[in-house]
């Protein structure tokens, strides 16, 4: 009687201290991590140009990276495409296949590009659609398969959950990217230079040394790395040519799987790079071409790796999520500016008109065409622990801006992943506008957009930073 009263006292005793292990199996954080090659055909139409160029070849295969994550019942799923935008019209088709799917809302998603100018063109409804082949049967008919293919990446993600840990760093790397407006001596601005000129006073702004690391690994006796997440703020423009390639964070991915393993997923977001490249105009040297590609993505690499030591473990929990459409201002343009645009589209292959030139007339004739219809876009943030949170953009976003945010967010690393959930093209800060110049000629959206956005993302941080939030 006594050793069956002991028995069943120490039974009672391990069920009692396993009971919080237990109970806490459902809250665990997990996490999947997936790709999925997305390369269009050979023959589409490429982006980047103001003229249609059909792509030649394939220099690395271009890809939909995809994290899920779990906590207490709840999810966030992140997307990354080797495109160069994402059109509001895909991400919307795409949240719609990956609900259908995995469970997960549409708010939840965030489906951001990595900008690389070697990717294919993308139907937008822009006047861009007619220069650049985006109605072109090719274009169509990839941007029909584009969802499903996306889906199903973030659906294998969700496959792979599993516990998991998540741990932070932010790293640094200043001597990659360059702001490429410029201060003349003369005190007007310059666009990407003019390349060596002694003419140059300074940058007209500063760039984002942040090199930010989420380090996704499984839980148990074997750790094994699951996905890495870096954020870095820099236009890839470096490839050139007309063969498709995620440019420099191909190499970046190259470099991860070379020590990690080549089962982990390797995530880049572009930060807010609006006005930032990799050309160092004070320098003779070679600034595009694949061997330049890689040194990129070599000394990116690099970054990553020098953070690795400094990867913080985060206490996570349910994934806060919030999401908010934003009405922004159209510009508003002169009769004079009009007229001009209409001729400068008469002669957008003309090798003499200049970038600038051109994106303005695309810029103003696609204002003109949507006059009346709310320029409506997203705004999301997503925290994953009481020290990490990452905001969703959707435009090519000055670094200015993108600075601000950081510094008004509660959040001890955030995150910004530009040209996610839609994209409207330039957003600059308020005090570029009077400087003129490319990204601002091509901005779709009134002086003070920025900002707006800036401050609807801190007031999303704020609320998701409480303990409330969920």
């Amino acid at each position: 009687m006594k050793t069956r009263l002991s028995s069943c006292i120490s039974a009672a005793a391990v069920a009692a201290a396993l009971l919080p292990w237990i109970c806490r199996g459902a809250d665990d954080f997990r996490a999947g991590a997936a790709r999925l090659d997305i390369t269009p055909p050979i023959g589409t139409p490429m982006a980047g140009f103001y003229s249609m160029r059909a792509s030649l070849g394939v220099i690395d295969p271009l890809y939909a990276n995809a994290i899920v994550v779990e906590q207490g019942g709840a999810k966030a799923a992140f997307v990354a495409l080797d495109v160069a935008y994402t059109p509001r019209t895909l991400v919307v088709a795409t949240r719609r296949l990956i609900t259908e799917q995995t469970g997960i809302t549409g708010e939840r998603v965030m489906i951001s590009a990595t900008h690389t100018h070697s990717g294919p063109t993308l139907t937008r409804d822009s006047m861009m659609d007619e220069i650049t082949g985006g109605q072109t049967p090719p274009v169509v008919d990839y941007m029909g398969k584009l969802p499903a293919l996306i889906a199903k990446a973030v659906a294998s993600a969700n496959a792979k959950l599993a516990p998991a840990n998540a741990s932070v760093a932010m790293g640094r790397e200043e001597h990659l990217s360059f702001n490429r407006r410029f201060v003349m001596k003369d005190g007007s601005y310059s666009w990407q230079g003019p390349r060596l000129s002694p003419n140059i006073a300074r940058p007209a702004g500063p760039i984002d040394p942040d090199v930010g690391v989420w380090h996704l690994t499984s839980a148990g006796k074997k750790t094994e790395p699951l996905a890495t997440y870096v954020n870095f703020a820099m236009h890839p423009t470096v490839m050139g040519g007309l063969k498709f390639s995620p440019d420099y964070p191909a190499y970046l991915s190259k470099r991860l799987a070379e020590y990690f393993g080549p089962d982990m997923v390797t995530f880049f977001a572009n930060g807010c790079c609006g006005n930032i490249n990799q050309a160092n105009v004070q320098w003779a040297g070679q600034h595009g071409g694949a061997t330049e590609g890689e040194r990129v993505g070599t000394v990116l690499g690099a970054a990553v790796f020098r953070a690795l030591p400094n990867l913080e473990p985060q206490k996570t929990f349910a994934p806060r999520v919030r999401s908010k459409m934003v009405t922004l201002q159209r510009r508003a343009f002169t009769d004079a500016e009009i007229a001009e645009a209409r001729q400068t589209a008469l002669r957008l292959s003309d090798p003499k008109i200049s970038t600038p030139a051109k994106a303005k007339a695309v810029c103003i004739l696609d204002t003109l065409a949507k006059q009346g219809v709310p320029l409506e876009v997203e705004v999301q943030a997503v925290a994953i622990s009481g020290g990490f949170a990452i905001v969703a953009l959707p435009g090519e976003i000055f670094v200015e801006l993108g600075l601000a945010l950081k510094k008004a967010s509660p959040f001890k690393h955030t995150f910004i992943a530009e040209l996610a959930n839609g994209s409207i093209g330039y957003i600059p800060n308020r005090s570029a506008y009077p400087e003129g110049l490319y990204e601002v000629l091509s901005a779709r959206c009134t002086a003070g957009s920025g900002e707006l956005l800036v401050d609807e993302a801190v007031k999303m941080l704020k609320e998701i930073a409480t303990p409330q939030a969920n």
